[in-house]
């Protein structure tokens, strides 16, 4: 028996063709629309409940007991562990929680960075305030790709008839990216930080120099003690009339072991600079919060001891700190009498200061301090100037 096929026409394939066309945009237009939320300012109000359920640092919705009160009534009768709470409760591991990568200097990653990917302390279930909410951490976060943009202002004040003042800026934003769930992100941020430099006509020196590049962190735990984080940034540091080795790459590699969860952390990584005097260092050092109040993050090259001062329940609150930063860069330059060079800069501060750090990573923050060690190198010409010990004054804004 023989079988008679018809062959459609040729509007009729165009039409399944254009059929299957519209129907695969559709769903990659799908896929693209919850995966990238970063697509718009915030996320889809359909991806919210999505959202908080990711960001939910408890294991279940219902079976949590309530919050209890100093006078042993229920708050508020919101359970701990409800939707409500999980949507403005900083979750126990997330890359997002770090959405603002250093303020000056790489080297300064545990500014923001390390304080916050480990987990916030337990919740204090009996509190005296009026509206006896736990001590939940202030989401540090926001729940779409825009993570905010950062502005600070640096100053090292010198004698400029004989030393170097020196006057910065430093403008980022930070975008996440999801790596198959907003838990396992990708933070990138572009940045550009210029220096301008008042010297004295002795030392020979560029007005101004600059760095510009794109910070890229990401942090992924292995288990639930152990977990790795990295930062890698490459960029430019030049004055634009000297581009020769300008192209720099800052990368550091962390192993982080939850010795204590929740109270003691201990990590070991190295760091590789790209400076000229110290190309390489290691990252060793512990986290210990034996409050919610009070942070000793004893990390090698940056050490920092913060005490929080002031909390608004999950709103706000206010923290003074103490911190040691190995300051300096190094910088491809043409020197006023046309030499090409790498000039490095190499000073260490003690600073103190006062942040104010709102939900939804946004802050601001004030500093003085004192730098010490100051050194000016040339790589080519074999020069080494020792500068005056000073103070600085660094404040800044992330909105």
């Amino acid at each position: 028996m023989t079988q008679t096929r018809t062959t459609p026409g040729r509007s009729t394939i165009q039409y399944r063709r254009g059929f299957v066309f519209r129907k695969s945009a559709a769903y990659v237009g799908v896929l693209l629309s919850f995966w990238f939320p970063c697509l718009a300012a915030e996320e889809p109000a359909f991806l919210r409940l999505t959202s908080a359920r990711l960001f939910d640092t408890r294991s279940g919705l219902d079976d949590t007991p309530f919050v209890v009160c100093s006078d042993n009534t229920e708050a508020n009768h919101v359970p701990a562990g409800s939707l409500l709470t999980s949507l403005s409760t900083e979750p126990k591991e997330t890359a997002a929680a770090a959405a603002t990568p250093d303020q000056t200097d790489d080297l300064e990653y545990n500014r923001d960075l390390s304080a916050r990917t480990t987990s916030p302390p337990p919740a204090r279930k009996h509190q005296r305030n009026s509206d006896c909410l736990p001590d939940a951490a202030i989401a540090r976060f926001r729940k779409s790709c825009y993570q905010g943009i950062s502005l600070s202002s640096l100053y090292i004040h010198d004698d400029t008839s004989s030393g170097l003042a020196i006057t910065g800026v430093d403008l980022s934003t930070t975008l996440a990216v999801p790596l198959g769930s907003f838990d396992n992100l990708l933070l990138i941020t572009p940045f550009f930080r210029p220096d301008f430099l008042d010297s004295a006509a002795s030392l020979n020196l560029p007005s101004e120099v600059f760095e510009t590049g794109v910070r890229g962190f990401w942090k992924r735990s292995i288990n639930e003690r152990l977990g790795t984080m990295a930062i890698v940034t490459p960029g430019m540091r030049t004055d634009f009339q000297n581009t020769d080795g300008a192209f720099r790459i800052f990368g550091m590699g962390l192993l982080t072991w939850q010795a204590v969860p929740e109270t003691l952390a201990l990590s070991g990584g190295v760091v590789y600079t790209g400076r000229e005097d110290f190309p390489v260092l290691p990252a060793v050092g512990l986290l210990w919060t034996p409050t919610p109040d009070w942070r000793f993050d004893i990390q090698f090259p940056s050490p920092r001891i913060s005490h929080r001062i002031q909390k608004d329940g999950q709103n706000s609150e206010t923290w003074a700190y103490l911190s040691g930063v190995f300051g300096g860069n190094s910088w491809a330059v043409e020197r006023p009498n046309g030499a090409r060079d790498e000039m490095t800069l190499r000073d260490y501060r003690l600073i103190t200061g006062v942040e104010h750090v709102l939900a939804g990573n946004r802050s601001l923050f004030g500093e003085a301090g004192y730098v010490f060690g100051r050194s000016l190198e040339f790589t080519n010409s074999s020069e080494t100037t020792d500068l005056d010990s000073t103070w600085m004054l660094r404040c800044g804004i992330t909105f």
